[in-house]
């Protein structure tokens, strides 16, 4: 069994790297068979991103002292290789956007929890949003629209007002930010096979980024937000994590196909 270990800069998690490190050896990550992440949820939503690029590796995060690790597996020493039997393995769904800035510049980007698109300056944008090719349309103006996956749906989106959705869900929660209290419409849930075509009215004037956790792009005039089929990633979480996590998320809203 090859691991490879991802930690956190904080002393804790640099200290708990040395120890399992010395117990266990440290491989790279094309070799490894598991990648182990110390630290907290930013820590192991890093190493999914950058696995993105590299292979397919299961990763097992632990939550190491001082860091919120929502998401994590308690930080234990022994019994490793037991655990990552053990472990329940969740493929989780990677989000891609294809994004047009307003100076004509394409780029693409991709996010295991949300894509958010968010206004630059203290006035509200306007977004026109288009499901599936004309499906469904609508207006709305407001801060913000935020794309969210189920292992996302428990953090910003819940802050939000948005619903929680279950992990291993085919599911995406659309919630809207600060919308204009004229229009009723706030947050659906989506099938993950849908496409949503975001573009923003007078784009030049009411500035709007695209971010994820790990980038943002500033100034788009349009973005194309869908799921990936081709790119995968795979979390392991032990069984009482996954039950207490299964437990918090409760309800969530009935899934609309026409959502607006």
């Amino acid at each position: 069994m090859k691991i490879a270990f991802l930690a956190s800069p904080r002393p804790g998690a640099q200290e708990a790297l040395e120890e399992l490190v010395r117990q266990y050896g440290q491989s790279t990550i094309a070799e490894a068979d598991y990648v182990i992440t110390l630290g907290g949820d930013g820590t192991f939503l890093k190493a999914l991103h950058a696995l993105l690029n590299v292979a397919v590796k299961p990763v097992f995060p632990m939550r190491t002292h001082g860091s919120i690790g929502f998401l994590c597996n308690p930080l234990r020493m022994s019994d490793l290789g037991d655990r990552l039997y053990s472990a329940v393995q969740i493929e989780l769904p990677v989000l891609q956007a294809t994004v047009e800035r307003v100076d004509g510049q394409q780029e693409t980007l991709f996010a295991i929890n949300e894509i958010v698109l968010v206004r630059q300056r203290l006035q509200q944008a306007r977004f026109k949003l288009t499901v599936d090719d004309g499906n469904a349309t609508m207006t709305l103006a407001g801060d913000g629209l935020a794309l969210v996956t189920p292992i996302g749906s428990t953090g910003y989106n819940f802050s939000l007002g948005g619903p929680r959705l279950p992990l291993g869900s085919q599911l995406l929660v659309l919630t809207g930010i600060a919308v204009a209290h004229r229009n009723p419409w706030h947050r659906a849930v989506l099938t993950d096979q849908i496409t949503l075509d975001v573009d923003i009215v007078e784009a030049e004037y009411h500035p709007v980024r695209i971010e994820t956790a790990i980038e943002a792009i500033p100034d788009i005039r349009k973005a194309r937000l869908s799921c990936n089929g081709n790119r995968k990633t795979k979390l392991l979480l032990e069984q009482d994590v996954l039950n207490e996590l299964t437990a918090f998320s409760g309800q969530f809203l009935e899934y609309h196909k026409r959502p607006f």
